[in-house]
């Protein structure tokens, strides 16, 4: 046994990592055996802490120390980063999650799961619920099971967005990039909108960057030090990262490029480690989900009829309508006076082309950046484009403040930037710019090694300038976040209507924080008419409403999903006595009638709701059916 170097400290990044690669092994196991309870959840992390016990002489070690006198610095870079880093930790304690997606269908079908004590394929029309990545939903369930409240699933999140400063600083440097370079971006970086806003959310997008730099930097760390751990360490990060979702499996290229350059040095002790974590990163990556969508549909993605529509037809298409989303959402100011429609701006040929195309293109800006939508942000690009333009005009010059290209790193620049374009060829979601968080970094850097720049150049004012507004244009956001507002909007809303401001625009804020406010239960209103002990209550839904709430108070009843196929005997024999229905499902999905409805499982209406689940909607009617 060999004593871990004087002033070292535990690798929290690393128990991190192996804590997240136990969780999802351990769903997996505990479903395939039928014990996804609180017996099985004990007995699997307690095996978990035993043997962190067992081998804590062996865990890996780093250098923590060195993380806290950096935030100590009296420099207001790490001071405006851990301002923001409070006020996301702030709204995450104050609020329930209201992430419309977890809503819909990551938080639902940890429900189903702990329910059925397994995972297991779920009968919906609500797709995601089945051939998404579970990368999030494994960290989620043991909290859940364990607990029985969704409070605590922002520190998921939260947790992995500590790490991401060092991580930029490790990852940057060992790129070549100069080390006062690094450090400015280390601070910057982080305080893009994607990651800030998703600090304390349950979104899923933002918390994989971090598996992906940690895959990264664990290689570099191959290089420098003598430990087989990193090697193994990288695999099970690459392969988490590829867990948590199927859009980041891109990535996986530039991890290989750093992997071929590494190869001499883990030809040596790196390789027995790095082949033994392969069984367990196969275990935890996205293949598992892949195999199941492949058993259950025909298809490794789950939708081979592109039912979602995420596929685009043409590459170029894909590229354009990308690029156009990535423009509206990071070249506008955060906030803005009122919401824009940018599609009619496009000239006609090229907009019949990505409608065709490109289906769920979105080019609505709204009054600020939301979660849902937030990329890096306007500032960033600025700094990075910044970058550019002097580095150009250093190399033109022959400046001095030139440095050296490291051409390794444009090796991995450039996978990157195709991993970027393999993307945006195939992917054609509405939220482009969140989806590619774990990209960014990557980006980011290929711009720094592209144009690289000596350290000085970060002290002169317009650098610095820029980059502390870039840093402080994400307060307001993190203040003014519809899902956890950190001030009073009620007053604010009379102090707006006593200032005479118009009335569209009192009526547009009230409309907004009071649909966020409601969103975690906004459903629940539902199952007021229901008797409080029905076990098994139906649901006929469009596949995009906010399910999780109608499990409220958990544990005392299941929801299972019905549609207008099923025969009156089909529903009663599943133990339904009460569907709770949504218009527009019945208009738009399967084009039929309430009355229809009614007749045919001999139903009558106890209670009839307008809800408003998405503020850009409106209300939306609701039926209590009994039958």
């Amino acid at each position: 046994m060999t004593c871990a170097r004087k002033g070292a400290s535990l690798d929290w990044l690393a128990l991190w990592i192996l804590f997240s690669a136990w969780s999802s092994l351990s769903g997996w196991c505990l479903s395939g055996l039928g014990y996804l309870n609180p017996a099985g959840i004990i007995f699997s992390y307690s095996l978990f802490l035993a043997a962190l016990i067992v081998f804590r002489s062996r865990l890996p070690r780093g250098s923590g120390r060195a993380g806290w006198r950096m935030l100590r610095s009296r420099r207001m870079a790490p001071r405006i980063w851990l301002l923001l880093t409070v006020l996301a930790l702030i709204g995450g304690i104050a609020y329930s999650p209201a992430n419309y997606d977890y809503l819909t269908y990551r938080f639902s079908r940890v429900l189903y799961w702990s329910w059925d004590q397994g995972w297991s394929w779920i009968p919906t029309i609500n797709h995601r619920m089945n051939y998404s990545g579970t990368g999030f939903e494994w960290l989620m369930a043991p909290l859940f099971i364990l607990f029985k409240t969704d409070r605590l699933f922002f520190l998921i999140n939260f947790i992995s967005y500590l790490f991401m400063p060092g991580l930029v600083f490790s990852v940057f440097s060992h790129l070549g990039i100069g080390k006062r370079i690094s450090w400015w971006w280390m601070w910057i970086l982080p305080c893009g909108y994607c990651y800030i806003l998703q600090a304390a959310s349950a979104g899923n997008d933002s918390f994989a960057a971090v598996y992906f730099l940690a895959s990264l930097h664990y290689l570099f760390r191959v290089k420098t030090s003598s430990s087989v751990k990193n090697p193994a360490l990288s695999c099970l990060a690459i392969a988490l990262m590829t867990g948590a979702k199927a859009s980041n499996l891109p990535l996986v290229l530039p991890w290989l490029v750093v992997v071929f350059l590494k190869r001499r040095n883990l030809w040596g002790k790196g390789a027995p480690a790095m082949i033994a974590a392969i069984p367990v990163a196969v275990a935890i990556s996205f293949l598992p989900m892949a195999l199941l969508n492949i058993h259950y549909t025909g298809d490794y993605t789950g939708d081979p009829h592109n039912a979602s529509r995420m596929r685009v037809s043409d590459p170029l298409s894909g590229v354009v309508g990308n690029s156009l989303q990535l423009a509206k959402d990071n070249l506008l100011p955060p906030l803005m006076p009122r919401p824009i429609d940018w599609t009619p701006f496009l000239p006609a040929p090229l907009k019949a082309r990505l409608l065709r195309d490109f289906p769920p293109l979105n080019l609505n800006s709204g009054e600020l950046q939301i979660e849902e939508h937030a990329g890096p942000g306007l500032g960033i690009v600025l700094l990075a484009g910044l970058f550019i333009v002097m580095g150009i005009r250093a190399r033109v010059a022959g400046s001095s403040l030139v440095a050296v290209r490291n051409n390794p790193a444009l090796a991995v620049a450039g996978a990157g930037l195709v991993a970027g374009l393999v993307y945006m060829s195939k992917m054609g979601s509405e939220a482009t710019s969140r989806l590619l968080a774990a990209y960014y970094p990557l980006l980011i850097a290929g711009v720094l090694v592209t144009f690289p720049l000596d350290g000085r150049m970060v002290h002169r004012r317009l650098f610095r300038w820029l980059g502390m507004i870039a840093m402080l244009s994400a307060v307001p956001l993190v203040i003014l976040c519809p899902a956890r507002p950190l001030f009073p909007t009620q007053v604010v809303s009379s102090l707006m209507t006593t200032s005479h401001v118009p009335d569209a625009i009192v009526a547009r804020y009230d409309r907004v924080y009071s649909v966020y406010a409601k969103r975690s239960d906004v459903l629940r209103e539902l199952i007021a008419p229901i008797p409080a002990g029905e076990r098994v209550v139906g649901f006929l839904q469009t596949g995009n409403d906010a399910e999780a709430s109608l499990w409220l108070p958990f544990g005392t009843r299941k929801i299972v999903e019905v549609t207008p196929e099923d025969s009156r005997e089909d529903v009663k024999a599943r133990g339904i006595r009460f569907v709770l229905v949504s218009q527009n499902a019945l208009t738009y999905h399967y084009h039929t009638t309430i009355s229809f409805l009614l007749a045919k499982w001999s139903g009558t209406v106890v209670a009839e709701k307008s809800i408003i689940e998405m503020a850009n909607l409106g209300p939306e009617t609701w039926y209590v059916i009994s039958l």
